[in-house]
């Protein structure tokens, strides 16, 4: 296993971002430069970094309600299976709680296989809601009680 350094996003990560975003999709459609831009100036971007390389991101909002939506996760290909994507949920985890968040909600295709990976790692399902051209799960998890910690 690879060590894994995770860190705010900065402007310099996004042509790395945006080409793990493009190389993904099928799963998470058309993720615009802008956008990711806009989110690393936010400061609402993490990114893991192994070997100097961006090995993967999250990026997501932290609405007034307390609630932090996820918006995208993403790990390279030859990366997964590494634990980047459990560490960026805990860093994602870890980084609400500083903010006094009190739940993590996110949305995923059905049928994708990160659906089993949200799962094992502590999300609830709470609803499978209408898409544009297919049905998403509605994940969230609880931080009030939270620890920080990624379920094993």
């Amino acid at each position: 296993m690879r060590q894994t350094r995770l860190r705010p996003a900065v402007a310099d990560d996004l042509a790395a971002v945006k080409a793990l975003a493009d190389a993904e999709r099928s799963a998470l459609g058309f993720v615009l430069r802008p956008a990711l831009a806009e989110a690393i100036a936010r400061g609402e971007m993490l990114v893991a970094e192994q070997s100097g390389a961006v090995a993967g991101f999250v990026d997501y909002h932290q609405r007034r309600d307390r609630q932090v939506t996820l918006y995208h996760i993403v790990v390279a290909a030859e990366r997964r299976g590494d634990g980047v994507g459990r560490a960026l949920l805990q860093a994602l985890r870890a980084a609400a709680l500083t903010t006094g968040a009190t739940r993590i909600v996110l949305k995923c295709p059905v049928g994708l296989p990160a659906n089993d990976f949200y799962r094992a790692c502590g999300y609830t399902l709470r609803v499978t809601e209408p898409g544009r051209g297919r049905a998403l799960n509605v994940w969230a998890v609880d931080l009030a009680h939270d620890s920080g910690q990624v379920t094993p």
